[in-house]
């Protein structure tokens, strides 16, 4: 509720309840007035005037009271609006973000189970080189898989506006990278000593 609004509220209800008293005043005055005689007859005439009066006004002061009322009615219904909008737009990014958790969870498992296999590599001699190559061509395109799932997922993790999930998939992405270098380097150099 704004300023304004709360302002109107309470200069509407401060003026409520002076007309309200005023007008409890001026009724137990002329309630307690003696009739009897010309001029208390006059005096009573000219209360019940007043009165009269001070209810018109104290009805228009009701009909001010009520418009503050329905403005800060109207002021709570658009809060209220407000808040089931956030709470759907946070329910939207809650969903989405453990989409791309459940993601980032699956794409670390695909590249543990992509680099174990090179972390289970015995010590090459020129014999098993050449065994080796075709398990580590399989590891490459797992890693070259995962690589590109990670980068699709880091392109969407910056689209969301997530950045610890960036950060976190761009991490991983790297390391990746990383692995997937040695690889080919062990390759080539397996690929140089392989008997032709």
């Amino acid at each position: 509720m704004s300023k304004t609004q709360e302002s109107q509220l309470l200069a509407a209800a401060r003026q409520l309840d002076d007309d309200i008293r005023r007008f409890q005043v001026l009724s137990n005055e002329l309630s307690r007035t003696a009739v009897n005689s010309e001029k208390s007859l006059q005096r009573a005439r000219q209360a019940l005037e007043e009165c009269s009066v001070h209810e018109s006004k104290l009805a228009e002061t009701l009909k001010a009271f009520a418009s503050a009322m329905q403005s800060v009615q109207a002021a709570q219904h658009s809060c209220m609006e407000a808040t089931a909008q956030a709470a759907e737009h946070i329910a939207r990014r809650n969903a989405e973000r453990l989409e791309l958790q459940g993601r980032l969870q699956r794409l670390g498992e695909a590249a543990r189970a992509a680099s174990t296999p090179v972390s289970e590599l015995p010590e090459l001699d020129s014999a098993s080189s050449a065994q080796a190559l075709g398990p580590l061509a399989e590891v490459e395109r797992r890693l070259d898989a995962t690589i590109t799932e990670a980068t699709e997922l880091r392109a969407l993790a910056e689209q969301g506006d997530w950045t610890d999930l960036q950060r976190d998939t761009q991490s991983l992405r790297e390391q990746l990278q990383t692995l997937r270098n040695r690889v080919l380097l062990m390759r080539r150099k397996l690929g140089s000593e392989a008997p032709s």
